[in-house]
Parts: structure tokens; sequence; C-alpha cells
């Protein structure tokens, strides 16, 4: 009996926080194109830190975002295809490639801050701050406990 409670509770966890961060999602795709904005959330998630570090490799991209390199690849290619962003070779060592955001990127950027905003409203309306501090610090360690192993 209290194999089966272990596993209704992981099951219904993970069924929890994966069906947290898909409406998420959804919410900010949603609110990104009733504003007439071509962004995922994806894309969006790289786009901050390529702002923030100026000019990242994939490698930082990837530690800021907590996404595979492979993954980030993927959605720089597309934001290169989109000329948000373009690569450059690194000055001192040519294998790097350094990704920085084009005025267009830079515009993007700048347009889905309000969306992001809105859609962060959407998502904590009703929780108080306190519930959101507890429900991240308690995300952050199941993070940790799982990468510890």
């Amino acid at each position: 009996m209290e194999k089966v409670k272990s596993l209704n509770f992981n099951l219904n966890m993970g069924k929890l926080i994966s069906s947290a961060h898909n409406m998420m999602t959804k919410r900010f795709v949603q609110n990104a194109h009733e504003a007439g904005l071509d962004i995922s959330l994806d894309q969006w998630m790289v786009l901050g830190p390529i702002s923030y570090h100026k000019n990242a490799s994939q490698k930082v991209l990837s530690d800021s975002c907590l996404k595979d390199k492979t993954s980030i690849t993927k959605i720089v290619n597309t934001l290169e295809k989109k000329n948000l962003v373009v690569r450059v070779s690194d000055q001192l060592d040519q294998r790097v490639k350094r990704i920085i955001l084009t005025t267009a990127g830079k515009q993007l950027l700048n347009d889905a801050i309000p969306i992001m905003n809105k859609t962060r409203e959407e998502v904590a309306k009703g929780i108080s701050e306190p519930d959101i501090e507890i429900f991240k610090n308690v995300l952050s360690k199941i993070i940790s406990n799982l990468e510890n192993e």
C-alpha cells in the first residue's frame, strides 16, 4: 500500500508540474500572438540571457536557460533565421561562436517584456508573494535533489 501511495504522489506531482508548465507556455504564446508578436516561450527564454550577457556563447546560454546544448542550438538557429540574432566567432577562440542580438532582436525582446509581465500576473493571480517564494524554493530543492544523485 505504501508503494502505491508513493507512486501516486510522484505521478501526481509530475503531472501537476508538467501541466502548470504547459499551461504557462500556452498562455505566453497566446498573449504574444494577441499582441502581434511571433515568439515562443523558449525563444523568449534565450533572448533574455543573450541580452544580459551581451555576447554569450551557446554554453553560457545552455547554463543560463537550464537547457541542453542541442535545444539551445535549435532555438538559436530559429532566432537566426528570423534575423533576431547573429553568430560571430570569438576573438580568442575561433571555435566558439558568440550570439548577439540584432536590432530586430532587441526590439522584439523589448516588445515581449510587457507580454511576459502580463503572463506572470495571470499565473500569480490570487497567490500571495510568500506562497510563490515557498513554491520556488520547493522546486529549487527538488531540482537540487535530483541533480545531486
